[in-house]
């Protein structure tokens, strides 16, 4: 019997058969949240430590679409009226969101976007407690590693476009003054390092 299992367990593998998961907690308030998951693997949180979906309270909206196969999202969303929307298109991408960076954190009005076509990406957001964050981030291509961190008290706008593979991107913003980045690159094998501060 266990042979049995083994082999039928061996052929959905082949065959790529795969579940998609979806694990979130949300708390209270305003909040609306869609997910749309299509495809084999794809992964939205996840009930181990330090790897959930949480979205909070405030008047937060959250949309999510992974489209492809093997995509993950660990997101932690705070706020008095954060709202996000990630839009994945490819496979094996890793999708990271803090707005807040814990779950006792808020993010203020923040909105964040991600929107991602291509494969094997790593987006990640690590967005303070205080500021007005407005960060954006849209990746074309495959192995492009994209990182906006703030933790401004100021206001923080971040717009960061990358078309091309194997780019490496980071964003970093702290203080308390009001701060703007753009970035928009094109090819590959970019790095783009970026630190504002007061």
């Amino acid at each position: 019997m266990k042979r049995t299992i083994l082999i039928v367990a061996m052929m959905l593998a082949s065959l790529g058969v795969a579940a998609n998961e979806v694990y979130v907690e949300q708390v209270g308030d305003s909040s609306t949240i869609t997910v749309t998951q299509d495809g084999t693997g794809n992964k939205v949180g996840d009930s181990g430590v330090g790897n959930e979906a949480f979205v909070g309270g405030g008047s937060n909206t959250v949309t999510i679409d992974q489209i492809g196969s093997n995509n993950t999202l660990a997101m932690v969303v705070n706020g008095a009226a954060a709202s996000v929307i990630v839009d994945v298109t490819g496979s094996g991408n890793e999708n990271n969101i803090n707005c807040g960076t814990t779950q006792s954190a808020g993010c203020s009005s923040s909105t964040i976007k991600q929107v991602i076509s291509g494969d094997d990406n790593i987006i990640t957001q690590n967005l303070g407690t205080g500021a007005n964050h407005y960060s954006e981030i849209n990746v074309t291509g495959d192995t492009n590693t994209v990182t906006h961190t703030s933790t401004n008290s100021g206001a923080s706008t971040v717009n960061i476009t990358a078309t091309g593979d194997s780019n490496t991107i980071g964003v970093t913003q702290s203080g308390l003054t009001a701060k703007t980045v753009a970035v928009n690159t094109t090819g590959n094998s970019n790095t783009v390092s970026i630190t504002q501060s007061d």
